[in-house]
Order: C-alpha cells, then structure tokens, then sequence
C-alpha cells in the first residue's frame, strides 16, 4: 500500500491540506506533487467546504523540489531534465489548482519555504507565515530557472528591481520585508501559525460562497493573467537547465559533495 503524502483533515467547512513528508521538507516529487494537486482538484467540486488552508507537517512549510532525489538520479544520468519534466508537471497543476479553487485559500508557513513553496504562498489568497521563517526562491543558487509561477508573480508585485534581487543573488527574503510589500498578510511566533490561519479560514467560510468565489475567480483573471503560461515557460527552461553540468555541481555542493 503507497504512503500517503498528503492528508485531508476537515474543521467544520473549512479543509486542511497537510503536504506530509518532513523528510525531505515536504518536497515536491513524483510522490507528493500527484496527491496535493490530486486532494485541491478534489475540494474545488466539494461544496461542503467554504474555504482551504494549505500546510506542512514536522513544523516546516515545503523546501521547494526534492534536490536528494535529484542528486541521485544523477549518479545514473547524464542530465535531469526527465527527472524535472515529472516534478513541473505537478508544480503546474498545483499552482492550477490553488488560483482556480472556488474556495479562498490561506497559507500557513512554518520554518521555511522556497522554491516551489514560494509559489504555493504567492499563488494563495491569504499568508500567515512564521515570524522567524526562511524565505528565499533558491532557484538559481542550484542552477535552476525559476518555477511554479515565482517569476510573474513576484515581478508583478515587487517590480522588476526587487525580483532580480531576489532571484539571482538567491537573497533570504525577510519575513518583515514580506509582510512590508504585501506578500504575506500576517506574521506569527511558529506555534500561533496554523492555529491563526485555520482562524482566518473559518472566518471566509462564514462569508457569501458564492460571492467569493466570483470575486477570486475577477480577481484571478485580473492580476494573475497569463500564470499559467508563465508556469509552461518556466517548465521548459527548468528542464534545460536541468540537464546542464552547472547544475549536477551545484546540486553535488548543495547535497554536501562538493564545493565551486
């Protein structure tokens, strides 16, 4: 029987998604990435549920890609682009499925979240995120072009200018920063995260359902147009660069085998 990676809890209704891997940071992978964009597809025709929260078990949102996997796939491969194809797939479908959710959405980050995580909390309606919590896209620093819509929606809410920062010096985004320029909505001591954030969710599913899910759905169309074209793009660059042998060294270094 298959482990489950991810785990459906109800509180009235309002649907917890818990991303449950601690292992690898709740990495995204051909076993985690099918069962969460699986589980959000589902709510998205669950009428019982009025709002989502979205979360990581073992006191961590998500670590981005699963770079341990990556790691030793390339010890038999001469690239990773087969590998990445995989993982992208259900980064896009995720992203999909959290702006095309009925429901709004509040994302509840502990400890750390990067790459792909980024784009689960820039692609949620609502963030409470860990006062404490380590930001940063990681994307370049292993070689990678950037995912699960982090590129158009990060350029799209801090400008051109902050991005690049962001993206190519691979800088830690300060939890205060976020909060700063929009994009989280509040920031908690780690224990008080998910306890505020299924708050919140309870709050939106006592509002008018379906009013909410016109407004997103406006609100969607308006600031998130073209995102999922953007994810496509992304994908393709991913795996390109996935095969390049810039990438096997930073992942080697990354994974504690190497050093530039």
């Amino acid at each position: 029987m298959s482990r489950e990676y991810v785990h459906l809890e109800r509180e009235g209704a309002v649907a917890l998604v818990v991303m449950d891997n601690p292992a690898t940071l709740n990495a995204m992978d051909e076993d985690l990435g099918p069962q969460l964009a699986r589980a959000l597809e589902g709510l998205a025709l669950d009428q019982t549920t009025r709002a989502v929260v979205l979360s990581g078990a073992g006191g961590v949102f998500s670590g981005g890609g699963n770079m341990a996997r990556a790691h030793e796939h390339l010890k038999d491969h001469e690239g990773a682009s087969e590998l990445f194809a995989a993982y992208t797939k259900w980064v896009q479908r995720v992203v999909a499925a959290l702006t095309g959710l009925p429901q709004p959405v509040v994302c509840a980050v502990e400890k750390a979240s990067s790459g792909a995580g980024l784009g689960w909390m820039l692609a949620s309606d609502f963030v409470i995120c860990d006062e404490a919590a380590k930001l940063v896209a990681g994307f370049l620093a292993i070689g990678l072009g950037p995912g699960a819509g982090v590129s158009l929606n990060l350029a799209r809410r801090l400008g051109l200018a902050r991005t690049s920062e962001l993206l190519y010096l691979n800088r830690r985004l300060e939890p205060r920063e976020a909060l700063a320029w929009g994009l989280v909505d509040e920031l908690r001591p780690a224990a008080e995260v998910l306890p505020r954030a299924l708050e919140l969710a309870a709050q939106l599913a006592r509002g008018p359902a379906r009013a909410l899910a016109a407004s997103k759905a406006l609100l969607n169309a308006a600031a998130r147009r073209g995102l999922l074209t953007q994810c496509s793009d992304e994908r393709r660059v991913v795996m390109q660069v996935a095969d390049l042998p810039e990438f096997r060294r930073r992942v080697t270094r990354f994974m504690g085998g190497g050093r530039d």
